[in-house]
């Protein structure tokens, strides 16, 4: 699972923008996307099950609304 944080509209290149997990307690994800947020000063954190190549080939203003469309928001 992918956590992808979002700050000020925009999706953060490299670690400070997504993360990989493999908790599957949703207490742990949380608590992980928390520590997530506050450390790369993120707005919103979502969670990713598949990354498929099309995000790849998406500008920043399309991944952003992708993300907040059709991922689970858990910050």
């Amino acid at each position: 699972m992918y956590l992808i944080g979002i700050r000020n509209g925009v999706h953060p290149c490299g670690n400070a923008g997504t993360i990989i997990t493999d908790y599957k307690a949703q207490y742990k994800i949380k608590e992980l996307a928390n520590g997530f947020a506050s450390m790369n000063n993120l707005d919103e954190v979502y969670t990713l099950q598949v990354y498929p190549q099309k995000l790849c080939e998406m500008n920043n203003a399309e991944f952003v609304d992708y993300v907040r469309r059709n991922c689970r928001r858990i910050k």
